[in-house]
């Protein structure tokens, strides 16, 4: 057996000819403990250590792999072989190296020579797992399991997916960390590395990442190392979300992984949008199970009410011929009369059950909304009680509509006692009013029995006690009511919209508990003599852009998002908020100019009002624009807001929100 001298001195011999060799990557090991023995000045340059570094250590130490699966990889029955093996670099990133290993036995030694293949390998290992997810899946059921392959696959990765809702905000919609998922996190996109995303594009961190962005706690609380995110885009090209992933230790800064990220973001912007779709899919079909289910019980209520038509013609038949057979003095002469008010009643109720089935016969005519409104306040005036107060405002040169003017002021009718009995215990206000308007195709997409095209508007606010959204979403069932039994039939509303319908027109409702409940009605513009303008130019007509920056306060978030992205679309930097308190807040922190206030009158702790009166005093030169479902009229009548402010009605097209928002802008800056 040789002795440890002459296997010593046949190692330096192999040294001297792997001196040539310098350059490539090579280990000699020790098979028995795996340790360095020599090192090639390539292996250490790969590998971030100094060769005196390497001899200190054992492959156990670098490999990423447990210590049994190593060692039977190495046995020697399976020498030589050619080995793939993770390995952790001195700098904390995991690289993956490929290369043969073999036994030297005359040296006893054990060689591995080796290349760095992560830039092909990661990304392949990546595209293998996620290549399983079953092609059935779609939408939000696919991203679910693309993140939680990668987050598996990388094993300490944190793989986020979010939408974004305004210029600094994200929604949260896939999150998932080592193979789980977990509920996804909204946050500010303020201090992030997504806000480089946004603006920039795909943006990567290989290490180092919370020292580059201290404010972002999310980064702080999950030890976050690395980065890497990309924007995922519409069509268009427009962001609509965020694709990132973080890792508690470095990642290798690779073009190719930037590159697979890049197709993984196409793929995922297509879900999102598809999940987005589908939503408004569903909203559609939901309203269309709401118009079908109105007319099955319109089609039930026509022949209930044919019928009880029929028994009622009887019955009066009946009691006119006993009225007549019996002396005018007899005392059964009142029952009789109290028996022809009751019938004549219930004729009234049967006449609405028709309305409702739309089998009520019309005797359409051009009409001037106006005119009905009057001849309807005539009416109403001798029933209102003085607690509650009547203004109307008219517009001029208003729109005919075709319809039976009859119908329409049982409409209004049925508004005003639905209006009053809500204000019966405290009083108030109830404004009624009329205007040309145009409704869009963006508005007409999430309404499906909208045509685009020109509308006459009759609105119908008071200041009640409001409805619950429980409440506002069963108004216009059928003998649905609130009031007590002896107090509504639960039929005027519905009648309302059955009447609507039946001329064409659409009907939208706007109410606040505690506040108050605005109808308005669109109904389609009639053409005595002038053709309609095509809807084509109507779509074409350019809209204003601009520079300036916005602060959009709205408690609605459907409705803060589409404003906030309408005004980013066309220029505008925007700053959204989704409460007083957050408006607030961005108004002392943003040091830039704020150009234009929009806010909603009325929202929780503290009206658009008040909101507008703190904020003119950190941006004395902004200009306010106020929006709400109640109309300008009624607002500025019951004191909300004063005369000569700037106001936009709920529900506003994009459109009219761009206009009007150039409209401010260009005026003189608020007082």
């Amino acid at each position: 057996m040789r002795n440890e001298a002459t296997i010593e001195a046949q190692r330096r011999e192999l040294m001297q000819l792997l001196a040539s060799f310098e350059f490539m990557p090579i280990l000699l090991l020790l098979p028995d403990t795996l340790t360095v023995y020599w090192a090639s000045e390539g292996a250490a340059r790969l590998l971030g250590y100094s060769r005196e570094q390497l001899q200190q250590t054992t492959l156990y130490e670098l490999a990423v792999a447990e210590r049994t699966e190593l060692e039977a990889r190495l046995a020697p029955s399976e020498l030589p072989s050619t080995l793939t093996l993770t390995v952790r670099l001195a700098n904390g990133e995991e690289h993956t190296l490929r290369g043969v290993a073999q036994q030297l036995p005359e040296h006893q030694l054990l060689c591995i020579g080796h290349v760095d293949i992560t830039d092909l390998y990661l990304p392949y290992v990546l595209v293998r797992d996620v290549a399983n997810i079953p092609p059935q899946q779609t939408g939000l059921a696919l991203l679910r399991h693309y993140a939680r392959s990668l987050s598996k696959t990388l094993g300490t990765a944190h793989v986020y997916i979010g939408r974004i809702v305004d210029v600094n905000r994200v929604e949260g919609v896939i999150y998932a960390v080592g193979g789980e998922l977990l509920p996804p996190p909204n946050y500010s996109l303020r201090g992030t590395p997504c806000a480089d995303v946004v603006t920039r594009g795909v943006c990567m961190f290989p290490q180092g990442v919370q020292a580059l962005f201290p404010e972002d706690e999310m980064l702080r609380e999950a030890r976050i190392e690395s980065y890497i995110g990309t924007p995922l885009r519409d069509p268009l090209g427009r962001v609509i979300g965020i694709f990132w992933i973080a890792d508690t230790k470095p990642t290798p800064n690779y073009p190719t992984l930037v590159e697979l990220f890049q197709v993984l973001a196409v793929r995922f912007s297509h879900e999102l949008l598809r999940d987005q779709a589908e939503a408004e899919a569903q909203l559609l079909r939901e309203q269309l199970l709401q118009a079908q289910k109105m007319e099955s019980i319109g089609r039930m209520a026509g022949g209930l009410a044919h019928d009880f038509n029929n028994m009622l013609t009887a019955i009066l038949g009946y009691v006119e011929l006993a009225q007549g057979a019996l002396p005018e003095n007899s005392p059964a002469q009142s029952f009789l009369k109290n028996a022809i008010t009751a019938i004549e009643k219930a004729s009234s109720i049967a006449r609405q059950l028709m309305t409702l089935a739309r089998q009520q016969p019309m005797q359409l005519q051009l009409v001037n909304l106006n005119q009905v409104v009057r001849e309807a306040l005539q009416l109403a005036r001798t029933w209102m009680p003085a607690s509650i107060q009547l203004q109307t405002f008219l517009a001029d040169n208003l729109w005919l509509v075709e319809a039976d003017p009859a119908q329409l002021g049982q409409v209004l009718q049925n508004l005003l006692l639905n209006a009053r009995d809500a204000m019966m215990q405290t009083g108030g206000v109830i404004t009624i009013e009329t205007q040309n308007t145009v409704l869009d195709t963006d508005y007409a997409r999430t309404h499906y029995d909208v045509v685009p095209g020109e509308y006459v508007l009759l609105m119908v606010s008071d200041t009640g006690a409001g409805m619950s959204p429980e409440v506002q979403a069963r108004i216009f069932e059928p003998f649905f009511t609130t009031k007590p039994p002896e107090q509504g039939t639960g039929l005027g509303l519905s009648v309302v919209y059955s009447v609507v319908k039946q001329l064409g027109g659409h009907i939208w409702v706007y109410s606040e508990e505690g506040r108050g409940t605005t109808f308005k009605i669109y109904l389609p513009r009639a053409y005595e003599r002038a053709p309609m303008r095509p809807q084509e130019t109507l779509a074409t007509a350019p809209l204003p852009r601009g520079s300036e920056t916005v602060l959009v306060v709205e408690d609605e978030p459907s409705v803060l998002e589409v404003a906030t992205e309408v005004l980013r679309q066309h220029g505008y930097t925007v700053l959204s908020a989704a409460s007083p308190g957050d408006a607030l807040r961005i108004a002392q922190e943003y040091h830039d100019p704020i150009h234009l206030l929009i806010t909603d009158v009325v929202m929780p702790v503290m009206s658009g009002r008040e909101l507008a009166d703190y904020i003119l005093r950190l941006h004395p030169q902004i200009r306010v624009l106020y929006v709400s479902g109640y109309t300008e009229n009624t607002i500025v009548h019951q004191g909300i807001l004063e005369e000569g402010i700037h106001f936009l009605p709920k529900p506003y097209t994009p459109a009219q929100l761009l206009r009007k928002v150039r409209e401010v802008l260009e005026s003189e800056p608020s007082a």
